[in-house]
């Protein structure tokens, strides 16, 4: 989505200037520091919630009002506040929107606000990925991979004796999954709404493709790409999807997959918590992500970024500092199941010895992740419209994909 950046900056100093003239000197005057979270289950704005009653209580000059809102409402509410003026100071973002926003001037760089001591307690994978040029734009508030969950019942009942590693064995099960009595299906496959274009890149990387080709253009109309759209086409034609499959998105998958109905899906250690409060029932295993020729999984952070238009940064600032502290991090991991993107949570037990993290852990060195490039929005954007096509039957693979590959190649030339 594409910000007038001359605007936003505009807004963001008359904001500053329009604070700092009412700014109230006395003693007992509070900064007050909105924090907008993205909810992850409906336990993440309560967790949230909490932690600032502790931080207010222990810092009486400062007060912290949560906000929280669905993932789907994120990205076009917080557009819509920067064009009113009407910003929070944090905000919770997907990483891969962090390129856009930086580069509108909405985004405040963090570098000179943290301690190097502070800096030193992240994974360096995860805070490395929150700076470009030269800044450090926000902290990876959350870290996944993507690993295989399948439904143990069902495979017992199809007589599947070995977890499947590689395509082809998933199209086998799944084939003998969906022709069992009721109503059950294979595998699940998204194709709607938030990174439905996520759980294509299982299949371009484990197919040996890439989004970029040699060249430095798209690498969506490559070979391997095509190969990869096919896999997911066969599995469609075969009828061994759910039904809807254009229609799918990640949370219909995983509500058929924690109703027992489904008998694979492709998803992250964040599925855990939901399984454990709706999917009690289910017997489930967690394997990699199947490959054809590569191993592979798709390598996911979630950014809490200050914007420039706040006018209590410091103040911010500390707040974040207190969320990503030993003690709130890991209770935040074992709520919500993210890997550990602090040192200290590696070697806690509940990630190090714990089997349904054990997988995500394993497939770190193989993760890949989506680039960091301003318009990757509307390049993703782009991609989900054409792979809906191809799914739909209404193009072939090459057609869609080409399509796919001329949009992105016509924004990177704008760059």
């Amino acid at each position: 989505m594409k910000i007038d950046r001359k605007y936003v900056r505009a807004l963001a100093l008359g904001a500053t200037c329009l604070a700092l003239s009412f700014q109230v000197t006395s003693a007992s005057a509070k900064d007050v520091v909105r924090a907008r979270f993205a909810e992850y289950s409906t336990q993440t704005g309560p967790f949230f919630q909490e932690l600032a009653k502790k931080f207010n209580a222990a810092n009486p000059d400062i007060e912290v009002k949560v906000e929280h809102l669905p993932w789907p409402e994120m990205q076009q509410q917080l557009v819509t506040d920067i064009s009113a003026g009407t910003a929070p100071d944090i905000s919770h973002m997907a990483t891969r929107w962090m390129a856009g926003f930086s580069q509108d001037g909405v985004l405040a760089p963090i570098e000179d606000l943290m301690s190097p001591a502070f800096a030193e307690t992240f994974v360096p994978t995860y805070l490395d990925l929150q700076k470009q040029d030269g800044h450090t734009w926000g902290l990876p508030i959350a870290a996944s991979a993507r690993g295989l969950f399948y439904n143990k019942a069902l495979f017992k009942q199809a007589g599947i004796d070995a977890v499947p590693t590689t395509w082809d064995q998933v199209y086998e099960a799944a084939g003998k999954i969906d022709a069992l009595e009721g109503d059950f299906y294979g595998m699940g496959i998204q194709g709607k709404d938030l990174d439905a274009e996520g759980y294509w890149f299982y299949s371009l990387w484990t197919h040996g493709g890439a989004i970029f080709g040699p060249d430095g253009k798209s690498g969506f109309a490559s070979p391997e790409a095509v190969a990869a759209t096919d896999n997911y086409l066969r599995f469609i034609k075969a009828n061994v999807t759910q039904p809807g499959v254009t229609g799918s998105s990640r949370e219909d998958l995983q509500n058929l997959f924690a109703a027992g109905k489904l008998g694979m899906v492709l998803s992250g250690p964040w599925f855990n918590a939901q399984l454990a409060e709706q999917g009690k029932d289910v017997d489930y295993g967690i394997s990699t992500i199947p490959i054809a020729t590569t191993a592979a999984t798709y390598g996911v952070t979630d950014t809490i970024s200050i914007l420039e238009s706040s006018t209590v940064k410091p103040s911010a600032m500390k707040f974040l500092e207190f969320i990503f502290n030993e003690e709130n991090r890991l209770e935040f991991g074992k709520l919500e199941g993210f890997v550990p993107v602090l040192k200290s949570e590696s070697t806690a037990p509940f990630f190090a010895e714990n089997p349904k993290m054990k997988v995500f852990l394993d497939m770190g060195p193989v993760a890949k992740f989506a680039p960091l490039i301003p318009a990757w929005e509307e390049m993703s954007d782009g991609l989900r419209s054409e792979l809906s096509a191809i799914y739909a039957g209404e193009v072939t693979s090459e057609v869609g994909l080409k399509r796919a590959a001329e949009r992105m190649d016509a924004l990177l030339a704008k760059k």
